[in-house]
């Protein structure tokens, strides 16, 4: 059972306590999932990446409501999150319309215009992932070295690595994987996995932090 204290209005998981929709509830609903199975989370999870679609195919918006912020435009942490709820569903269809919708906008994703907005270029690893999902096999190699470079630079980092731990486990790239797990192993800051998530979620009651116990 999840620590409901966490989770927000639309039953996703948040990092803190005092997190209401935190903007990265599906990321980290997504690495819980990914770490333990709940059908209930993920029901809800699908759910929430339903209410963000748009009227135009393959465009997401990053919340289900209205922000007055720069967050409102999608951010590639949402849209993998989003990807890979439909990946664990098996919709592959709507994950060619949001390949679709990349390459015919030159790779950008402006949810506010719904133009091609050059300040609203994806990030790499967002395309990469997207387009291995796809079907595109070309992008394997691309999305792995995208995985292996967050494993290696920025040694104190977290919240790439666990972006890429999410690449690597929903593309099913086994290799890079075993490859990832051996730079965490040599990176003397964490060593593990399960030291980098509570590097990154370092409230004792997290519900990650449970899986780990």
């Amino acid at each position: 059972m999840i620590n409901s204290n966490y989770l927000n209005k639309y039953n996703l998981l948040n990092a803190k306590l005092e997190d209401e929709v935190a903007e990265n509830s599906p990321l980290w609903s997504i690495e819980y999932l990914l770490l333990k199975w709940d059908d209930k989370l993920f029901h809800d999870m699908l759910f929430y990446t339903k209410l963000c679609k748009t009227d135009k195919k393959g465009l997401y918006n990053q919340f289900p409501f209205e922000v007055d912020s720069k967050d409102k435009y999608t951010s590639p942490d949402q849209l993998i999150a989003f990807l890979s709820a439909l990946k664990l569903n098996n919709e592959e269809e709507e994950i060619k319309k949001i390949w679709k919708y990349l390459w015919t906008h030159l790779f950008t994703y402006d949810n506010i215009s719904k133009r091609i907005n050059f300040n609203r270029t994806m990030q790499p690893s967002a395309i990469f992932f997207c387009g291995y999902l796809a079907g595109i096999k070309i992008f394997g190699p691309l999305l792995s070295l995208s995985c292996m470079v967050s494993c290696i630079f920025k040694r104190k980092e977290t919240s790439g690595k666990l972006k890429a731990w999410v690449l690597f486990k929903v593309a099913k790239l086994n290799l890079t994987e075993k490859i990832c797990n051996k730079l965490i192993s040599t990176n003397k800051h964490f060593k593990t996995w399960k030291n980098v998530f509570f590097t990154y979620f370092q409230e004792e009651s997290h519900p990650i932090r449970d899986l780990f116990k």
